[in-house]
Parts: structure tokens; sequence; C-alpha cells
């Protein structure tokens, strides 16, 4: 521990730089630091409670700024430890108590020592505990922020006994995996236990990725993937032959793709996901798709459609015929708003019947068919074949093709309500694309109802949400003043909850617009795509970005998720 004199010394300087980079002000400084010392006389220990703490607990600065302030007294790296790649082998070199009380972290090696991040790097006598555990003298000392570095301790310890797991798997150098799951009892732990850290962490993917030293563990959550673990490359074989057999793949066969699917029990719930492996130059990739359940299909008012974005919407499938499109790119929200619409169509009178590619969610009710090129079970194919099994409601996983798109245009003008999917930039530009498909435009202008452009921006954390205001470049960039601002406007500033990113959740950004009798009039001349936004604008019609510019004055999202899901070109 430093002397007192140091101590207050260090302090001084922190608060010089803090003061400095216009983060509080001298007076707040002096406050701080005068109430610090009339507390010691009271309790000592108050004496050796760190002033950036004391300036986080008072509101007066964030726990990033501190950081930053920090490494630039100490000369020290500061880093995100939420992107931070957790090595087991290191990251349990201390034991669990020392980690969590010291808040520190050993990475790796690195050029000068070994690799550790600190949330208080001033902290010495924690550091020479973790020099005599590491059985080292040199340290190269990282400066993180408390909040991160707790949630980065709770993922270490997360994945279960991983470490041990994999050294009584893996004693022998590239093992040859066995046939038997059983057999390979710490394998089916080790898998097990990162499906299961997936769910929790309200992952969407996992990527299991073999590289040349290395398999790489990471998890997609809010639509970003995050480094979470490194294992040894031995691993890599028999991890993925664990997943093969699970998920009924040939464990055999590496040089090709497979797909597969995993039945999983998670805290007492159910969750399918879907498997995927791909062969690469260091081995075989497995991702896997964690699929939310029937249960967690939201509502209509749920997703995040503005009142009239979900009138118009209910209307629409409340209509005996017609077709709704639901557009947008890949990973931007379009299954979940499909399966939220087909929800709301079930009813007893109703005979629904889906063709999907593959079918993701089952729901109760309907009759949901998949998809298979290799039985010749076509889009095409199932669509002609739905059509003779007295369907009223049709759903359409993707218009891939004219063929589909011509047959499920007449299928809608037939008296069939039919919901399906296409992959353009927004809703207006859907028009033009069907007719450039090769349908003919009498068809588009009779049979489609209503199309819903979208895409996914991530929501403030509301733990560590605190009020701001967008950098010029960004307002710049929306076409916006600073007078145009919602009071509401926050942005998140990273906790353990969010993992440090300062967003937890997402929800939708939407765009619905209605196929008015101006639209179809004008679609049977091939207009191009200003003819429609024009005329759809003259209806009422209003695009994401307006819609998002009202969320992020509300404090629903932020100002940069805004631009990012409404740049153009998108």
């Amino acid at each position: 521990m430093t002397s007192p004199e140091n101590e207050l010394a260090l302090r001084r300087r922190l608060g010089d730089i803090l003061v400095g980079r216009g983060v509080l002000t001298a007076g707040q400084l002096a406050s701080v630091l005068d109430a610090q010392r009339r507390s010691a006389h009271v309790d000592p220990a108050a004496s050796r409670q760190r002033l950036g703490i004391l300036l986080v607990e008072q509101g007066l600065a964030t726990e990033d700024q501190v950081a930053q302030a920090l490494g630039e007294l100490l000369g020290r790296e500061v880093v995100d430890a939420s992107q931070v790649p957790i090595d087991p082998a290191y990251a349990r070199l201390l034991p669990r108590a020392l980690a969590e009380r010291g808040q520190v972290l050993v990475l790796g090696v690195g050029k000068s020592g070994l690799r550790v991040l600190a949330a208080d790097p001033t902290d010495v006598l924690t550091l020479d505990d973790v020099r005599r555990h590491a059985g080292v003298q040199r340290l190269e000392i990282l400066v993180g922020t408390p909040t991160q570095l707790r949630g980065l301790l709770d993922r270490v310890w997360s994945l279960g006994q991983t470490d041990e797991v994999v050294a009584d798997a893996f004693a022998e150098e590239d093992p040859a995996p066995s046939d038997d799951p059983v057999a390979d009892a710490p394998t089916v732990r080790l898998l097990d236990s990162i499906l299961a850290d997936a769910v929790r962490n309200r992952a969407s993917d996992v990527h299991v990725e073999q590289q040349a030293d290395a398999v790489r563990i990471r998890y997609r959550v809010d639509g970003v993937l995050r480094d979470v673990v490194a294992l040894p490359r031995s691993v890599g074989r028999t991890l993925t032959a664990r997943v093969k057999v699970v998920s009924g793949m040939d464990i055999a066969e590496r040089r090709v793709p497979q797909d597969g699917r995993i039945r999983l029990v998670v805290d007492g719930g159910r969750v399918d996901a879907r498997v995927s492996t791909l062969p690469s130059v260091h081995g075989e990739k497995v991702v896997v798709r964690l699929l939310p359940s029937a249960t967690s299909i939201q509502g209509l008012d749920e997703l995040g459609l503005s009142g009239p974005q979900r009138r118009a919407l209910a209307t629409a499938l409340a209509a005996p015929q017609g077709l709704v499109l639901i557009t947008g790119p890949t990973g931007s929200g379009k299954t979940n708003t499909l399966y939220a619409a087909i929800q709301q169509t079930i009813t007893a009178e109703r005979n629904v019947v889906t063709l999907e590619d593959p079918v993701e969610i089952e729901m109760a009710g309907i009759t949901q068919v998949p998809v298979d090129d290799k039985t010749g079970m076509t889009f095409a194919r199932g669509l002609r074949a739905l059509l003779r099994q007295d369907p009223d409601v049709i759903l359409v996983g993707e218009v891939r093709d004219t063929v589909t798109a011509e047959l499920a245009l007449r299928a809608a003008m037939t008296g069939h309500l039919v919901l399906t999917t296409l992959h353009t930039n927004d809703a207006v530009s859907a028009l033009p694309r069907l007719v450039d498909m090769g349908v003919e435009p009498y068809l588009v202008a009779s049979a489609l109802s209503l199309v819903v452009g979208q895409r996914l921006v991530r929501v403030p954390c509301t733990e560590c949400a605190e009020p701001y205001a967008p950098d010029e470049a960004t307002l710049a960039a929306l076409e916006i003043g600073a007078d145009d601002l919602g009071a509401g406007a926050v942005q998140g500033v990273g906790c353990a909850s969010c993992a440090g990113t300062g967003y937890l959740g997402r929800r939708g950004l939407f765009e619905v617009l209605e196929v008015t009798t101006s639209i179809r009039r004008a679609l049977l001349g091939r207009p191009d795509e200003a003819t429609l936004s024009a005329l759809a604008q003259s209806a009422g019609f209003s695009g994401m970005r307006v819609q998002g510019l009202a969320m992020a004055a509300h404090g629903q999202t932020t100002y940069e998720e805004v631009l990012r899901a409404t740049r153009a070109g998108l």
C-alpha cells in the first residue's frame, strides 16, 4: 500500500487530470477531498477510499472517465474489458476470492511481463498477491473499469469448471474423438456449460472457431459478436464431434457443411437450437443458433410499432385476402415480426399453414411445413401443394425467385391472406423489386396490401443510462440540429448488466407502407422508386428515420443507433 503522503499526492494528481479534462471543477475536487479528510477523523478506513470511487458515487465522474485519467496518470493502457477474450489457463491463475476482492484478472503474457487487467492499478498489496500466486515478478498492468471487471470475472467463472474439464478431457495432444457421447463426459460438460452460459447471456448465436493456436468461443448478443473464451486447440475436434453427435450429424464427415438441431434444457426451460458446420483451414467451424420458444413470441404491441403502424398491420392481417410483405436485410428481425403477425391470425375459424426453411419456432394450432431442396420440396412446389389444402392464411418464409413470388401474389388474389419476407433496403423499394423479379405489374398492384420495412436498434441499458447529446458529426449525418434533440435522450455508459456496452436488448424500428389506390395505379406504369416514395409520403407514409429520431428523443434508443440502422445504402 502506498504511504499516506503518496496517496494524497496521487489523489491530487488524479483530480487535477479530471479537472483539466473538464470532468469536474476545481471547487468540486476540493470539496470531495475536504469531505474525505473530515470523514477520516470519524472513520480511519475512509482515508483509504479511492478518490475515483468517491467521484463516481457522487455522480461527478463516470467509471470510464476515472479509468482514462488513471491511465494517463500512470502511463497505463486503458482497455474495454467487455471486449477482452478470456483464456481460462491464465484467468484462473489467481484464486477467485483474490480476483474478485482486488478486481484483477490475468489475461496472458505480454512483452514486459504477465498482462493483468486491474480496476485499481495503484493497489500494490493486491498486485503483490498476484505476483505471489502467479509466481512472477514482472507485471504488465492494464486499466479497466470496476463494473466491467466484475462482469468479466463473473464470466470467467460462469462457464463452470471449464479449465478443469479441458484438463481432464485432453491430457493427450490432439486426441481422437469418441463415437460414444458418454465416454467423453468432460466434453459433454464443456459443451453444456458453454451453451447454458450463452442462453443466460441472451446470446442469439454461439460461434466455435478453430484457429491455428486456439479454439475461440464467441457469442452474438444484441446483434454484436463478443469474445468469450479461448480454449486449447486440442479441444476443437472433440468439442465439434460432441456437437455433431447431439445434433444428429455424421461425425466422420468433415469435408462438407452439415446442418442439425439440438434441444437443450437450461434452468428448467427448453431451448431449441439450429446447428451448422463449415470446413475451414484449421478445422470445422460450428455456429449454434439459439431459437426463441413459441412462448417468447412477442405480440404486435410489443414489437416497437407506433400506434398508426400497428393499426395498419392489424387491419391487413384481419382481411380475408392480400399479401403482407415484411422486408429488411438479414438480421433485421423479419422472422420475429412474421411469427408475431401469424400468431395474430390464428383463430378456430382459420386454417393457417406455413412453408419455412427451416421451421424455427413450432407453434400450436397451425400446420408448419419444412422446405427441403434435397427431396425436391422447394418453396414453389410446397406453395402449390399448400393451395390444395384449403388454407385461409399462408406463411411463406421467403420469396427467393420469380415463381414463388408469382404464386404468392396469385394466392393473395384468390381469397388467401399471404405473409412473406423479401430482402430489400426499405418498404418502398420492395414494390419495384417484385416487378424487377419478373412478376407482372398488375399482379403486384392487385394483390399487395401492405409492406413493413424494419431494422433492429439497441436499447440503452436502464442500469447505467445517463442524459447525453450526440456529437456534431452524428447530428450532421442525421440532418438535424441541437435544437431538434429530445429532452429524454439517454446513453448507457457501461455496467455489469450490459457487459460494458451501454446497451441491453433490442427493439424494432419500422416503416409501414399501405398500398393505396394511387400507388396501385402507378405500379401499372412501372414507376421508379422516387415516384413511389413521393406517392407514399403524400399519403402520410414516414420512413424509419423519422420513427427512430422520435424513439431516441424519448430514450428508447440512441441517435448513433438510429444513424447506424438508417444510413443510406443499407
